[in-house]
């Protein structure tokens, strides 16, 4: 890398206090000396990037940016900020001068954004308190070059040794906070082996997204050439002697197990952040990690601890770290017995927010158990009107052992409901009700109260000993809702877990997380005689179609369903019933003028277009290649686009409902 002019430099947060225009205002004048594109506003309500839009930054530096907060304080946006903000450079927070920002994002009906609660925000004016903010300043232009440090230096060297002609091939990961130089590792590794001898065309880089490979391709050869992960198992399994995966918690954990097998004698690198903005690497760390250790193939585990683009200690990443609690660990149990005493409470929030180690230890047990847990979790929980924390803990210690979020959900009105089965709008933090009654066309499962499980964790080490299962029974017996429920990426063990509890699987979602690979199920486990007999139309559904729903996720994915996970969703449907032609028109027409999802009435539609070849017939030549293709041939969404020369999968699912409408 490029010698540097100095030290990387620390990085700074000002605090500006005020009304949005006087705050903007004043962060643009201490900005004034600095290039336009090297200044980065964020927020909603201003002239900048909307917060929706960070993803796209990865990779990115800046020499300041500014975050206008007077809408909200989102966690999640102020994690990845932080990391988008070079060495002697710094972070602008625009807030009120006055009480917590309206939380309007955690107001789940039937509670407005008054019943919020400020205790994040309150923490947060702590944390400020207690680190300090600098005094504002003009900002001049950055001009440290980044260098390498003698810990990279020696990784890069270790990977290069790994790829020898005389060895075996080695399955590499590197884990480490942003910051540090992995991606540059992964490229400066790249150009020492080609040096050395190494053939471009037998090494590849990999990434979901092309754009994010901006690090590595600053130190990579350019003739390396650069594949999405599917391209890699479409490919020979002897063609590469070297894969390099670039942010590899990105991808899902089935396609990164199907890349390992799928490429027996190359040497697999794996990049991958393992704490920051939004829990990337826990996916990677709890799922793929522990399965590529019982791999055959050698396996090599570094790290990287210090900083490149900013000074070692910076007091920015301290902030932010332990405002968002990036580096919350697990409460010490090891004095604790699974078999002795513990107590069932619900937490109370107010003081566990004012109980520093018992909210690290309480959000670390999350961020250990859950990949999807963010730092707009911890706000969640500590403020979210409808949200409610259970727990056990260890009767003589303290120690809490077991923890779930339970969200109060349902018992919406009629004309919501009703409303919502038509397709118009959808409804904030009701997502067992949302989802029974826009996917699956239950509008009076809507009027139905509910309790869902959001979170459920057991500190690992006392994990396979019951505690689950007593919380879980502690849940249930602290409400009187017409159902419990809960929806989450399906494993073929937690779906058996459910199930030993009372829950059956009614819906399988249509599409698979973005980073798990696994698609999501809905389980319910009915109080009422009303959530029975709904439980029992939907499980009938569900027998009905469930494998051409298996069938089509196939199409979609990038990897298999495991066999076990197949077996565990069909474990106790009864057998399918045939459906009357009646019902069968019905459910099309939900589907073409509503807001059901194909895959929910996938049998129905099926059955019509066979029962009516001549309709098909008369569709326009898109319309016939679409139908025929998602229904009769199971092709995925990403091919019949490209067939019918549409931009992406979203518009052939628009234009697929538009072509039933027209079949009808």
């Amino acid at each position: 890398m490029t010698e540097p002019t100095g030290s990387p430099a620390v990085r700074s947060c000002f605090v500006l206090r005020g009304s949005r225009e006087t705050t903007l205002s004043e962060a643009r004048r201490w900005v004034a000396r600095l290039a336009p594109a090297a200044v980065l506003v964020v927020g909603a309500e201003v002239d900048g990037l909307s917060p929706g839009a960070l993803g796209g930054l990865l990779g990115r530096a800046f020499d300041a940016v500014i975050i206008d907060a007077h809408g909200e304080l989102d966690p999640d946006v102020l994690g990845r900020c932080h990391g988008f903000v070079r060495g002697g450079g710094a972070l602008i927070l625009c807030l009120p001068d006055g009480p917590a920002p309206p939380g309007a994002r955690l107001a789940a009906w039937p509670h407005d954004a008054s019943e919020v609660g400020d205790r994040f925000w309150r923490r947060f004016e702590r944390v400020l308190a207690r680190h300090g903010t600098a005094p504002p300043r003009m900002l001049d232009p950055c001009r440290h070059e980044e260098r390498g440090t003698p810990e990279q230096a020696g990784l890069v060297a270790r990977l290069v040794a790994a790829l020898a002609p005389d060895r075996a091939p080695v399955c590499a990961v590197i884990a480490a906070d942003r910051g540090r130089g992995k991606s540059a590792a992964l490229g400066l590794a790249l150009a020492r082996w080609v040096a050395s001898g190494g053939e471009p065309r037998r090494a590849v880089l990999v990434a979901l997204h092309e754009a994010s490979l901006g690090e590595v391709r600053r130190f990579a050869p350019a003739e390396i050439a650069v594949l999405a992960p599917r391209d890699l198992i479409d490919a020979a399994p002897s063609a590469f002697d070297l894969v390099a995966i670039d942010e590899a918690a990105q991808v899902p954990v089935p396609m990164l197990r199907r890349i390992v097998r799928h490429h027996p004698r190359a040497n697999l690198w794996f990049s991958t952040t393992v704490r920051g903005y939004e829990g990337t690497g826990r996916g990677f760390a709890l799922r793929f990690l522990p399965w590529l250790r019982g791999e055959r193939r050698p396996l090599l585990e570094l790290t990287l601890t210090a900083p490149i683009r900013w000074a070692a200690g910076c007091p920015l990443e301290r902030l932010i770290f332990d405002a968002l609690l990036l580096d919350a660990e697990l409460g010490d149990v090891a004095a604790v017995d699974p078999n002795d005493a513990m107590t069932a409470e619900v937490i109370d929030r107010d003081r566990l927010a004012g109980d520093e180690a018992e909210l690290r230890a309480l959000f670390g047990l999350l961020v250990h158990a859950h990949y999807r847990t963010t730092p707009s979790d911890l706000q969640r929980l500590l403020d979210a009107p409808n949200i409610a924390v259970h727990a056990l803990r260890h009767a003589r210690s303290g120690a809490i052992v077991a923890a779930c979020l339970v969200a109060r959900e349902g018992g919406l009105p009629r004309e919501t409901c009703e409303a919502l089965a038509r397709g118009q709008g959808r409804i904030r933090a009701h997502a067992l009700a949302d989802a029974l009654v826009t996917h699956l066309g239950r509008p009076d499962a809507g009027r139905l109260t509910m309790v869902r499980s959001v979170r459920i964790a057991v500190h690992p080490t006392l994990r396979r000993a019951g505690l689950a299962s007593r919380l879980v029974a502690h849940v249930h017996a602290s409400y009187a809702p017409d159902l419990f429920g809960t929806i989450f990426g399906a494993t073929a063990e937690l779906i058996a877990f459910r199930r030993s509890l009372g829950y059956e699987v009614v819906r399988v979602g249509a599409s698979r997380g973005a980073r798990t690979g696994e698609p999501s199920v809905m389980m319910l486990h009915a109080r009422s005689a009303a959530a029975s007999s709904l439980m029992g139309e939907l499980r009938a559904e569900l027998a009905r179609d469930l494998d051409r729903q298996l069938e089509l996720l196939a199409a979609d994915g990038d990897a298999w369903l495991e066999p076990a996970l197949t077996a565990a969703l069909r474990a106790g449907l009864p057998p399918p019933a045939p459906l009357a032609p009646s019902a069968r028109d019905a459910l099309v027409a939900a589907y073409a003028h509503g807001p059901r999802t194909m895959e929910s009435v996938v049998g129905a539609l099926t059955d019509y277009v066979l029962a009516h070849p001549e309709r098909l017939q008369r569709l326009a030549p898109e319309g016939r290649t679409l139908i025929e293709g998602r229904l009769l041939a199971r092709r995925g969404w990403d091919e019949l686009a490209r067939t019918v020369g549409l931009a992406h999968a979203g518009l052939a699912m628009r234009s697929f409902r538009r072509h039933v409408r027209a079949l009808l």
